[in-house]
């Protein structure tokens, strides 16, 4: 957008800087080229700062803790809920924005690197040119489909063009999505032909190409089972795509995975939580019910798995909770004095993030997922009619990513084996029991479980299927006769989109502007093009 334009010569300066490439990667030293000896930062630096940056951006206490997590009522406030209730900080909203497109624009440069006569020989040491085009095009995709499940029409054909177009056009959803799908393809099909690499700097997949190839597929199928409800045709180009090779195990998940503490080593959630001393944020009471396998009475909701406690739930809360019986939620959406007498009346029992010995989920190591091997399979499951084989997979493959049998966790081996065979054995048997509906909420529900803190991609597959049924809706009841009530409305659903960055309308204001007419509205209660 416009006003990165102004801070591009100041963002390469500083990335020069040794102190900024510090931990970066462990293999930067053997690059034969010093950032303040040359007029270009080579892209190595650009594209390790970049994934970093991207994994930090979107799993932080701010868009995260405060927008997506809260969205997907993965977790919610313990303290002050405006968030909760859609009371957005415009300036949180911004900065994601800004920060997402100044990302992309490095992306782009890494591209333009590439493509450049003056410069694409030199940065064969580091990599093919096509490898280097098309992971940064991967990379920018991935993106700006957050961004268009985010907002709505975005700017993306007339983006990235800094030095050309200063206001652009926002593109339309209904094409954008598309076009996203045939760019993954192209790229997938130069790194298809490639045969070198990234050399250094490719901290996701450590420049293994079979893996980007996988990715960028997984990438296609994800954007095409988004399309589900307004492409006919969704299945069988999903299936096309499933059969050129998607991730296959969790060894081809695509993740920043950290080492901290220490910057910029250390997970955002770590920082968040354990660095700046906050413990704002807890599981609601309707995730907690639907991991322990309960009825929600309160809103009338079936549990699909009633009886069945789900083993990541020790995992996802931490063992030194569960077993001193901290295992209760908050429940969503209640105002900040309800919240805190709910809270304080029940100081013992509800679950406390901050705990030490830390949960997984904010420990220094954690990562930041893009996308996984569990989620691509639940997607085959859906796009085969809900295959029951494709379901187990991704139900193990969760399982295993999220290290349910860590020793810290489970007293013995024997105790992890007997817990997770007897729940996937009383998860599978529902499903075989179950109607093809009962299936779909099966398996999406199961998904829903498995996204826990990738907010982002929960909320927008509750968008998209209406699943779980356990999110509670504005006017139901989340505690007795405490009902969620929003301060901005949002419809008689969820809320199904961010505003706009602010600064847009003082920066880009006719295209803003069309782009508000053309999505329905720049509010709270506009639902975007792909969703139910």
């Amino acid at each position: 957008m416009l006003y990165m334009n102004t801070i591009k010569k100041l963002f390469y300066a500083l990335l020069a800087l040794p102190i900024l490439l510090t931990g970066c990667d462990k293999n930067f030293d053997e690059i034969n080229s010093s950032p303040n000896s040359t007029t270009q930062v080579p892209t190595p630096y650009i594209m390790t700062y970049s994934q970093r940056q991207l994994g930090s951006t979107l799993f932080d206490v701010w868009y995260s803790g405060r927008q997506s997590n809260l969205a997907a009522q993965h977790w919610c406030q313990r303290n002050y809920t405006s968030e909760d209730r859609y009371i957005f900080r415009q300036e949180t909203t911004n900065g994601f924005s800004r920060n997402t497109y100044f990302i992309l624009q490095n992306f782009q440069d890494i591209i333009n690197l590439n493509t450049n006569a003056d410069t694409k020989a030199a940065m064969t040491v580091y990599g093919d040119n096509a490898v280097q085009i098309a992971t940064s095009k991967l990379m920018q995709i991935w993106t700006i489909e957050l961004l268009a499940e985010t907002f709505g029409d975005i700017p993306y054909t007339e983006a990235l063009q800094i030095m050309e177009i200063l206001q652009p056009k926002y593109d339309k959803q209904s094409t954008l999505f598309p076009k996203l799908v045939a760019d993954a393809k192209t790229a997938v099909d130069a790194l298809k032909t490639a045969s070198n690499g990234w050399v250094q700097g490719d901290v996701m997949f450590g420049g293994d190409i079979d893996k980007w190839i996988k990715f960028g597929n997984s990438l296609r199928l994800r954007l095409v089972v988004r399309q589900s409800n307004v492409k006919s045709d969704w299945k069988t180009v999903a299936k096309a795509i499933i059969a050129e090779g998607v991730m296959e195990s969790n060894d081809d998940n695509a993740l920043i995975q950290y080492s901290g503490p220490g910057a910029p080593n250390e997970a955002p959630l770590f920082n968040g939580f354990i660095v700046s001393k906050r413990n704002d944020f807890t599981l609601t009471k309707q995730f907690v019910g639907l991991l322990r396998g309960e009825n929600d009475t309160d809103k009338g909701f079936t549990n699909p798995f009633l009886g069945l406690e789900d083993p990541r739930f020790k995992i996802y809360i931490g063992a030194t909770n569960y077993d001193v019986g901290r295992t209760m939620g908050v429940p969503y959406g209640m105002s900040d004095a309800d919240t805190k007498q709910f809270v304080a009346s029940n100081t013992a029992k509800v679950i406390s993030l901050y705990r030490l010995p830390s949960p997984q989920i904010i420990q220094a190591g954690f990562w930041s997922v893009f996308l996984d091997y569990a989620t691509v399979s639940f997607m085959i499951s859906e796009v085969n009619d809900w295959d029951r084989g494709a379901f187990e997979d991704g139900l193990r493959a969760s399982f295993e990513q999220w290290g349910v049998n860590a020793a810290n966790d489970y007293d013995s081996a024997t105790e992890y084996e007997t817990l997770v065979e007897n729940y996937i054995d009383g998860v599978l048997a529902n499903f075989d029991a179950a109607t093809t509906e009962g299936k779909k909420e099966i398996v999406l529900t199961q998904k829903y479980m498995h996204l826990f803190t990738q907010g982002f991609e929960a909320w927008s597959e509750y968008r998209r299927t209406g699943y779980p049924k356990s999110i509670v809706k504005p006017g139901e009841k989340t505690n007795g006769t405490i009902t969620f009530v929003t301060a901005n409305p949002t419809g008689t659903d969820i809320v199904p989109r961010l505003k706009y960055d602010s600064n847009e309308y003082t920066l880009n204001k006719a295209n803003v502007e069309a782009a508000a007419t053309s999505i329905g509205g720049d509010t709270y209660a506009t639902k975007l093009w792909w969703a139910k």
